[in-house]
């Protein structure tokens, strides 16, 4: 984690002075050069859908074909809510459910924000006021590696009764309720880059961050009925003090996507290929696996050093909120 100090604040480095007209007030720091780009390989394990009103699979056309896009909170959302899930276990924050955030009348910012909110970003209104918080880390579009008509397919089905027919014995009538389930097979990659702009997240940031994504989990929708259907692989870390283009999978695509893109292993060198000579610091994927799994491990291990850790960071957040939102509050 030291090789990111260049691109990462310190927790105690979160807000800073500055003075008005008549007086002096907090906020938080200003925006300083540094990018920190996690870019992640998205294997489907099983039937995934990806959806909005429709029942297709969402996509988009660009570099002439048609790939499968997962819009960013397909991923952020899960994700997002993990975090919560983390932070109640350390006892650390994650007093709301996730987009139900309320801040009571009399009551601080700090009380309903967390570590959560500054990584993912939340708002709330309070008494007259809305207070934002953007997220530290964006999420990118989800782009199939291999064009959708390589990665996509369909089943039929019926609402039957439980006599296990489709007579409806009320309406004295067989059941017309049919309907197809477009999903993502399973084998299918996907690219995804979680970015963090202007030196705005501090390392147990990043810690929570990666915690979070984790190593696999239920995403799309219908999860009920696909259960487990994601394993994340990480490619790895890229940091510098600009963003880089090539940071966006629309890019990477360009040079990495095809027909034949199906192994998670040579997906991950060609991709590995494209951003390692683009950025000044690099930590390959196999290390970023490991600080995961070490993680994993720490929070696995209560009263421990990681859990240590969270409980300070939930201390900074009520600075940094509170001085926010209240310093000088009249």
């Amino acid at each position: 984690m030291e090789r990111l100090n260049d691109y990462l604040p310190q927790l105690d480095q979160l807000l800073e002075q500055s003075h008005g007209d008549k007086d002096s007030y907090l906020h938080p720091k200003r925006k300083n050069l540094g990018c920190v780009s996690v870019v992640l390989l998205r294997e489907a394990i099983a039937p995934l859908v990806i959806r909005n009103a429709e029942q297709e699979i969402t996509d988009i056309e660009f570099h002439d074909d048609t790939w499968v896009r997962a819009i960013p909170n397909k991923f952020k959302y899960p994700e997002r809510g993990r975090g919560l899930q983390i932070l109640r276990a350390m006892n650390a924050g994650g007093r709301y459910p996730q987009n139900r955030t309320a801040i009571p009348k009399g009551s601080r910012a700090s009380e309903s924000f967390d570590l959560n909110t500054l990584v993912f970003g939340d708002s709330a209104n309070h008494e007259s006021k809305v207070l934002p918080v953007r997220a530290a880390v964006n999420y990118s579009d989800a782009l199939s590696l291999r064009p959708k008509y390589h990665v996509v397919g369909e089943s039929f089905h019926n609402r039957g009764f439980e006599n296990g027919t489709l007579w409806d014995a009320e309406a004295k009538k067989n059941t017309d309720n049919l309907f197809s389930r477009h999903f993502v097979t399973p084998g299918a990659l996907l690219v995804q880059v979680l970015s963090t702009r202007g030196k705005l997240l501090p390392p147990i940031g990043l810690k929570h961050l990666l915690l979070s994504v984790g190593l696999a989990g239920s995403y799309g929708g219908q999860t009920s009925v696909t259960g487990i259907n994601l394993r994340t692989h990480f490619v790895g870390l890229y940091a510098d003090k600009f963003e880089k283009a090539e940071t966006s999978p629309y890019e990477l695509l360009k040079t990495v996507g095809g027909n034949n893109a199906m192994d998670v292993e040579q997906a991950k060198t060609a991709l590995d290929e494209v951003l390692r000579p683009k950025h000044a610091t690099v930590i390959p994927g196999a290390d970023v696996q490991t600080w995961v799994d070490d993680l994993i491990a720490g929070f696995n291990a209560p009263g421990g050093a990681l859990e240590q850790e969270y409980q300070g960071a939930a201390e900074a957040m009520v600075k940094l909120f509170d001085g926010w939102f209240e310093s000088g509050k009249k």
